[in-house]
Parts: structure tokens; sequence; C-alpha cells
């Protein structure tokens, strides 16, 4: 994210095409960006370039959120701000869940904010707690050599899917309430770098995910997960809503040939990826 001063009378805000604003915020098509600038109360006299190696929406791995994160923070550091991550996050939650309505949780605000590994924690009252996992660089790597990111090609809105499983909430509350389980258990199986146990939690929770909505998952995308766990994968999941996006796999270094290739071989393309600890941060600023 950039954000740089420019006419002082005009707004142009630069991603996948270039939008030029000379009469109001409003004619930004960008909701993210315009509803920040407007959060912040920025009227105009500012460029906003935004630049992602990933697709930008409709993957599952909080691209969309992680965007409202960066240009909140890109146009606080333009307007002279300090701000903590805590509200970063906020500012995103109100952006995307209240001014947009948006649907979805809060979590993949709060992870792009604080980055790292975090056990995330919102009570009835909507408060979020932030617990930073406890390990040390060493586990880190060990992390960092033992995860795999697969592109399935598929981008799909996760709205259809959130609307559906928060309409079927008081059917489900068996599944959610053991998935919160499972959260606290892989917490703790990553404190402890137990790469089986970190697999095979990913997978239950997988399970569990697959009975809250029709669209989560299909035959191809089973079969893609039961592709790698036939090649050494100690478990994985398709991440976010489900439909498609990126699938997200446990494998130990001696396995990760064998998994890239038998599903290279499908049509999966692997995205390397490393663990952030420093969540939204200002590179450069003047």
């Amino acid at each position: 994210m950039v954000a740089e001063n420019f006419v002082p009378s005009e707004i142009r805000v630069s991603y996948r095409i270039t939008e030029d604003a000379r009469q109001s915020i409003d004619e930004i098509a960008h909701s993210s960006i315009r509803e920040a600038m407007r959060l912040l109360q920025i009227p105009s006299g500012i460029q906003v370039i935004t630049a992602t190696q990933m697709p930008s929406r409709g993957t599952g791995i909080g691209s969309s959120s992680s965007c409202a994160v960066g240009v909140l923070n890109a146009l606080h550091s333009w307007r002279g701000d300090r701000v903590g991550p805590r509200q970063l996050a906020r500012e995103a939650v109100r952006i995307e869940r209240e001014i947009l309505r948006e649907p979805g949780g809060v979590q993949d605000q709060y992870t792009a904010a604080y980055g790292g590994l975090n056990l995330i924690q919102v009570d009835r009252d909507d408060t979020v707690s932030v617990q930073s996992l406890q390990v040390d660089h060493d586990g880190l790597e060990t992390l960092n050599q033992s995860l795999m990111l697969f592109f399935t090609g598929v981008e799909r809105p996760s709205s259809t899917i959130h609307v559906h499983q928060a309409s079927a909430v008081e059917s489900h509350l068996d599944e959610y309430r053991t998935m919160k389980d499972l959260a606290r258990m892989t917490a703790a199986a990553i404190e402890k770098l137990d790469l089986p146990e970190i697999g095979r939690l990913m997978e239950e929770n997988w399970e569990l995910k697959r009975r809250l909505s029709e669209g989560v998952t299909s035959p191809t995308i089973d079969e893609w997960c039961a592709v790698a766990k036939r090649n050494g994968a100690f478990g994985g999941k398709l991440m976010g809503a489900g439909g498609g996006g990126f699938l997200f796999f446990v494998v130990p270094p001696e396995h990760q040939h064998d998994v890239q290739h038998a599903l290279g071989s499908l049509g999966l393309m692997r995205k390397p990826i490393r663990l952030d600890i420093r969540g939204s941060s200002l590179v450069f600023e003047e």
C-alpha cells in the first residue's frame, strides 16, 4: 500500500485499474479504500496505490481484510498518526462489517493487524482478546518448512456461504462448540510443535466446516485433500468459508516434493508462504 500527496482537489486510486475522483469521494468504486478515506476524513489531495501477489478476493486467505487494514495504516501514516494494531483492526471491522455490511467474523482483520501466531477470542459483548502463542525463532522455522499452500484456481465470493451459515447457526451449535475447542487444542499443538497433531486437528476442523453449508466443498476439493494425504500430508483444509480459493496443508519436508508433484499434476499451483510476525507495518514514510 502506498499513500502519497496528489493534486490538491483530486483523488487517485490504483489497483487493477486506476480511478480518478474530481468531484467527490463517492466517485471511488473500491469500497474499502473509499470508506477508509471517509472514516479518516480525507477529502482529496491523495493518491492510494495497492499491489498484491495474491488474488484480492474470494480466496479464503483474508485478502480483503488485509487490504482494509493496510489501507488504514497507510492513510493514518499519511495524516501523521501513530496507531497500533488494535485500532487498525477495529477500524477495519467497522468498515467491512458495519459500514459495508459484508458478512463474516473479525478474525481476518485482527490477524492482518497483529501478525504472528495468535489465539483470538471474541466474547459475547464483542470484546476481542488476542493471545500471542509462545513459539521461538527455531519453532517458527520448523513451521515455515512444514506448511504448503496451493491455489485451486477457483475464486468465489464468500458472502453467499457466510449468509447461509449465519442463518443456520442454531442448527449447528454443536459443531461450532467443537470448533471452538479445536482452536484451543490447535494453539496448544502449535506451541508444542506437534506437526502431526496440528494436521489432524486442521482436518477435524475441515470435516466440521463441511457440515455447515452445502457450498463449502465439492467432490473435486475432497479428492485434492485425499491426494495430499496419500502423498504424505499430516492434514489440511480449504481456507476461509469454502467453495474455492486456497488449500493449506501441514507436510513434513521429506514428503513435500511428492505432494507438490501430485497436486501440480492436477492443475494446482503451489504458492510459497512464510509466517509473518510483524502484522501490518510501515516500510517507508517521509
